[in-house]
């Protein structure tokens, strides 16, 4: 876990600690925190018979379970 400044534009820089390979990223509301997501170059497009409405709530809550398993790993140690 880092603690980064944002400046008065609101410029959020990332440490070089942190692997982060992205020109682009994803900003997610969670809570009263934000998880970054990073937008890879090439787009794979695939053939998906799932909603995009469905496709996000699923995405929300594989994201919302990763996050709460990393806070759980952090916190023991």
């Amino acid at each position: 876990m880092s603690l980064v400044k944002v400046d008065s534009q609101r410029r959020i820089y990332i440490p070089k600690g942190i692997a982060f390979k992205a020109a682009k990223a994803i900003i997610v509301p969670y809570g009263g925190s934000f998880l970054l997501i990073p937008v890879p170059e090439k787009v794979v497009e695939i053939d998906v018979k799932a909603s995009v409405h469905e496709l996000k709530r699923k995405a929300e809550e594989r994201a919302r379970e990763e996050v709460a398993s990393r806070v759980e790993k952090h916190m023991r140690g």
